[in-house]
């Protein structure tokens, strides 16, 4: 009888005890401390993605789509590197611009080309690109049909339109700046299309070149030649890039 009466002492004590142990486990630390930040170049759920495995367990992280903003909640030291973390990756995307040039040429020379058709015709061949092209493919004429500079943000897209005497085309251009041990360099996601019509009227696009290059910042480099009219005449792309300080 005894010996009952001690184990359900024991029993009761134990009792007790065993809430108070799980209360303790359970408590969330008082000293949390609690940042509202503004997403400025990234979408917050991307930093989101990234920074939630460095919450601890008791830390909250939640993400506010509308204003692309997020709440931070941790022990202060946890908090304080989440922040550190946020400033790396929240950077302004790099400022890049492109020139290029949309040069027609052709097979034979036109016998009426006026005479700024023959000066812009000198000053390409003394282009070395063009020189390399014309020993290639035995053009024996060139013509400049558009020049342009593109002011685009690394891995942002860019839509330009290109032309002239009546020839109309699209100029779709995405970079992505990578920074490498052996020297950094833009990698370019490239089309050139053209807007043609069907018999019926309808519109129909026609791609010309598409492909992707890398260039060292400061390169010029042909990014495609497309033949057109059966190969008499071809569209030559010509692109360089700079990353602007």
């Amino acid at each position: 009888m005894r010996k009952a009466a001690i184990f359900f002492v024991v029993l009761f004590l134990l009792g007790g005890v065993i809430p108070v142990l799980n209360a303790q486990q359970n408590t969330v630390p008082s000293n949390l401390r609690k940042e509202i930040v503004k997403v400025n170049y990234i979408e917050a759920r991307s930093a989101y993605s990234i920074l939630m495995p460095y919450m601890s367990r008791n830390g909250k992280l939640q993400l506010v789509r509308e204003s692309n903003m997020l709440i931070i909640e941790d022990i202060p030291e946890i908090t304080e590197k989440i922040l550190s973390i946020l400033k790396e990756i929240d950077v302004k995307p790099l400022d890049l611009q492109f020139t290029v040039d949309l040069i027609l040429g052709s097979m034979s020379r036109d016998p009426n080309a006026d005479p700024l058709y023959e000066t812009s015709s000198r000053d390409l061949k003394s282009d070395p690109l063009i020189k390399e092209l014309s020993k290639l493919l035995m053009y024996e004429s060139f013509r400049r049909l558009d020049s342009t500079l593109i002011n685009v943000q690394d891995n942002s897209r860019s839509t330009q339109m290109l032309g002239g005497e009546g020839m109309s085309f699209r100029l779709d251009l995405q970079p992505r700046y990578i920074k490498e041990e052996k020297g950094d360099s833009i990698r370019v996601e490239l089309n050139l299309s053209s807007r043609q019509y069907k018999k019926d009227g309808s519109p129909l696009s026609l791609t010309l070149i598409d492909t992707t290059l890398s260039l060292q910042s400061g390169d010029r480099s042909v990014v495609g030649v497309s033949k057109l009219n059966g190969g008499d005449k071809a569209l030559i792309l010509i692109l360089s890039g700079v990353v602007k300080k």
